[in-house]
């Protein structure tokens, strides 16, 4: 990457997506996606994306989790291929495990994140009672074939959407205001928007959890503590509930 580039962010420690030489994507790349991820937002926001499809049926998997897949998947190679001269998945993540001890750190960074991300929730429950979970309630699986299938949704939704919001926009948002602090905010301020569906509440806590995941993948220069945190957080919604 030119170091004209990456001077304004010269001290503090490199975003995933600065530790290779892949290029940065055009212009229209990054302000194209965050107009997408608006109005998607909006729309969300304002209907809901419809009604969720009923518990227990086939519907649920072609009409909720194929879409899920679907979109997470493409947003991915978007970011990591759509306007590049190659694939920039690698320097997405950033940093990977070298080590046994590396490893060991990430995994423990993500269980603290999980942990936190929990204590928040029941922490919420109880100064403000149980949030309305009916949208995000109606899609989790009940049946054997829906959990199979719940596993590649939280897979590719967890590891997509941190490649999307901490590697991809929260560099390139911080190199286009010069300001690393501007891209975390403003890409967990997306994120948050993104669960507008959910309700104010969900749109808060969303926003202090993207944070998080933007702070985690600055300090590692990774995104993989991340992933780790956040598909085992969408695993658990689908196994563990009532």
């Amino acid at each position: 990457m030119p170091k004209n580039l990456s001077k304004p962010l010269a001290n503090t420690p490199p975003l995933p997506a600065e530790a290779g030489e892949v290029g940065r994507p055009p212009l229209w790349h990054t302000l194209g996606l965050v107009a997408l991820l608006l109005a998607v937002a909006a729309v969300g926001t304002l209907s809901t994306l419809g009604e969720a499809p009923p518990r227990g049926t086939a519907s649920r998997i072609v009409g909720g989790y194929l879409p899920l897949v679907v979109v997470n998947g493409l947003l991915a190679v978007y970011v990591a291929r759509v306007g590049r001269g190659r694939n920039a998945l690698r320097e997405l993540v950033g940093r990977r495990w070298a080590t046994a001890g590396r490893a060991l750190v990430d995994a423990a960074l993500a269980l603290l994140a999980v942990a936190f991300i929990v204590l928040t929730e029941y922490t919420w429950a109880a100064a403000f009672g149980a949030p309305n979970r009916a949208w995000s309630d109606a899609l989790l699986p009940t049946t054997t074939l829906e959990r199979a299938v719940w596993v590649v949704v939280a897979v590719t939704v967890g590891t997509s959407e941190e490649l999307v919001y901490r590697g991809y926009l929260q560099h390139e948002l911080g190199l286009l205001a010069r300001s690393s602090a501007f891209g975390l905010v403003a890409q967990a301020l997306l994120f948050a928007l993104a669960h507008g569906q959910q309700g104010a509440g969900a749109v808060a806590r969303t926003f202090v959890y993207g944070l998080g995941f933007g702070v985690l993948a600055r300090a590692r220069s990774s995104l993989l503590p991340g992933m780790i945190a956040h598909v085992g957080l969408d695993l658990s919604a689908g196994f563990v509930h009532r």
